[in-house]
């Protein structure tokens, strides 16, 4: 392996004795020491991985330590030694006396040594019209453009950036941004407390890789009114990675007191970008934003974007915004403590017109946690049957603290109605202050919602009993006042589970199904759903709900021992008399379609079925008001229909005898 640190030179002694740094004046260092090494010798001698090693500083000298830490990593920038290369073997300089430089050699290369910018520059005699960037551009008073020889990585710190906390860096950055196009940029841990910058864009294939412990924050100035701006903008952009390795970009969140679309990251309008272990913190909007913000008309959504081991906190609106993506994954990423405006949510998946698709993405194993509104919030106000398919999946994430844990709401009806479906798999709502999963103002037209194996732990933290809106419960169905549904419906929950292990129970219900006025709840489906702790009802069911369903395997049983209104609360139970010590009568609800009953004679006295109107019990001997049996294993399954009469499914033993009008 060839040894950059002693390249091999016609004269050994020529890397020993350093040149004196270049004059403003003449330029003529012909009788100052040591001869001067051309740029082809030196380039022959370093060969092309040694020069790009040495230009961007990734090296080893004769130390233990590298030249990229000795430089970004010591708090006091004190000047280095020139590095080996460097000595007697090209002009050393300064970016200030290569600027006032008369009569550049294009033979020559030039060491510049600033603390922070070290690199090999040579003179392009060819260009006249490069803009000087200050990190891999540098433009005399003559004209002369003299160019950083290059690897595939640059350093913020180059063009200038300074991390004392007061510095605007702006300029600088942008200028190091632009630069990278098509290459790796660096930025090094700031040597003060932040760096303080104005918005940023990011180009097409580029890299970013921050230092761990680096900390950029906006200036208090960015534009609260259109158009707004953000701190880092990927805008139309493709092919971009930024490797946060724990950086934190932030806003001094106390000056935005208005407004809502001051983000840290706003992707609009980009495709294949990924974003990891990055902080987005303190935003006057958003941690993180995925739309189409000032996209040009034509130009598409964002498409295929990656989120990974990021972490949003103390947002003003959300820590993540998803407006318009085909393809996002987001995961293991924490969305925590968002306050300031509404909905103030951890995570709000809300397009803004009907044409902005929501498709192919995931949140995976993600956290929201102490946020004012909701923790995961998905809002479908604009979407009609006419928008792209949606395509939704929440799987292994948790809510804890939140005022509700995961919320569906506002998908519209008939025309208006958006297709497609929204799963929660695995998913945990821990400590809401009201329900854990909140199914609202859904149509029983628009697209399915699936709950699999979802939880939710200890909810209802702050409510009060019986509110209009949690019911006191787990899971909820509901419709709110504000956007009335003919019928709200079309969900399904699996092994769902509502748990409450506290001394003093606060949940009352497992799973509620209630209008809010004049509502119809349909086409809902429950599969083994179970609650634990507490003194729960599995379920609170509106009796305006039909096409309700509910399988348990083994079935629960309810015991009665007297006389009652039974009421939908108890779908698809076993009804037993095994406690009675005489003969009841169970009065029946008025019928709903596909609502069930199965009733069981245990104790040897008469169980009556009494049904709410004249001849609502449909049976082979003609139209009845009640039938009964006294039989012990005697069973009969009444299933409701859509002319609100009950019809007979299965019977075992004779409920005909002991019946009438």
């Amino acid at each position: 392996m060839t040894d950059f640190r002693q390249p091999p030179l016609d004269d050994p002694h020529d890397v020993f004795t350093a040149q004196p740094s270049v004059s403003s004046g003449t330029g003529d260092t012909s009788d100052a020491g040591p001869r001067k090494l051309s740029r082809r010798k030196l380039l022959a001698g370093l060969g092309a991985t040694g020069l790009a090693a040495t230009s961007v500083m990734l090296w080893n000298g004769d130390g233990s330590r590298s030249v990229l830490a000795d430089v970004y990593n010591d708090p006091s920038r004190k000047i280095k030694p020139v590095p080996r290369h460097a000595a007697g073997c090209c002009f050393l300089t300064t970016i200030g006396d290569l600027r006032a430089l008369a009569t550049p050699d294009p033979d020559i290369v030039y060491y510049v040594t600033d603390p922070g910018q070290e690199g090999f520059f040579s003179y392009d005699p060819l260009d006249t019209a490069s803009t000087d960037n200050t990190g891999t551009i540098l433009v005399s008073g003559g004209g002369a453009r003299f160019k950083r020889h290059l690897s595939d990585m640059l350093s913020a710190s180059w063009f200038g950036t300074k991390g004392d906390g007061v510095t605007a860096n702006t300029a600088a950055f942008q200028a190091a941004l632009n630069a990278a196009a098509g290459k790796t940029l660096y930025i090094p841990k700031q040597t003060g407390p932040f760096y303080l910058t104005g918005q940023l864009f990011v180009s097409s294939n580029t890299t970013i890789v921050l230092e761990s412990g680096t900390i950029i924050q906006a200036l208090d100035t960015l534009s609260r009114t259109a158009p707004y701006e953000r701190l880092l903008r990927l805008k139309m952009v493709e092919n971009v990675v930024i490797r946060g390795n724990g950086a934190t970009l932030r806003m001094n969140k106390a000056v935005y007191t208005s407004g809502e679309q001051a983000h840290c990251v706003d992707i609009s309008g980009s495709r294949n970008v990924v974003i990891e272990n990055l902080n987005c913190n303190d935003s006057g909007g958003d941690g993180f934003y995925v739309g189409v913000y000032e996209v040009t008309p034509g130009h598409g959504p964002c498409r295929d974007i990656i989120l990974r081991d990021c972490a949003a906190d103390n947002n003003r609106r959300q820590g993540l915004s998803v407006i318009s993506v085909d393809g996002l994954l987001v995961e293991n990423c924490r969305f925590t403590n968002t306050n300031g405006t509404a909905p103030e949510s951890g995570v709000d998946v809300e397009p803004n017109g009907q044409s902005e698709p929501l498709r192919r993405i995931r949140f995976v194993n993600c956290l929201s946690q102490g946020n004012a509104g909701q923790g995961f919030l998905t809002a479908l106000l604009k979407p009609t049957r006419l928008s792209p398919l949606i395509d939704i999946t929440f799987e292994g994430c948790t809510t804890r603290g939140n005022l509700y844990g995961f919320v569906i709401n506002s998908a519209e009806e008939g025309v208006k109605a958006p297709q497609g479906e929204i799963r929660m798999i695995d998913c945990t709502a821990e400590e809401a202050q009201s329900s854990g999963f909140w199914d609202i103002s859904n149509s029983s037209d628009s697209l399915r919602r699936t709950y699999v194996r979802c939880r939710a732990i200890n909810c209802q933290t702050t409510m009060a009993p019986d509110s209009v809106y949690g019911f006191s419960a787990s899971f909820v169905v509901t419709c709110s006042t504000s956007r009335p549904r003919v019928s709200v419906g079309n969900v399904e929950m699996i092994d769902c589970q509502s748990i409450d292990t506290r001394a003093t129970a606060l949940v009352k219900h497992g799973f509620a199904l209630k209008k809010r006025s004049a509502q119809k709840i349909g086409d809902v489906r429950f599969f083994n759903c179970t609650t634990i702790g507490g003194n729960q009802n599995t379920y609170l069911i509106d009796s305006v709900a039909e096409r309700v369903a509910a399988v348990h395997i083994p079935q629960p049983r309810h015991e009665v021992a007297a006389s009652a209104a039974l009421t939908f609360n108890w779908l698809e139970a076993a009804i037993t008399n095994q406690p009675a010590l005489g003969n009841i009568t169970l009065t029946l609800p008025v019928a709903k379609a596909e609502i069930r009953y199965t009733f069981i004679v245990d104790a040897a006295f008469q169980m009556k079925l009494q049904a709410a109107g004249s001849g609502d019990l449909l049976t082979p001997d003609g139209p009845k008001s009640y039938i009964a049996s006294s039989i012990p294993g005697s069973t009969i399954t009444l299933r409701g229909r859509a002319d609100l009469k009950w019809e007979i499914v299965s019977a075992v033993g004779d409920w005909l005898t002991d019946s009438g009008v």
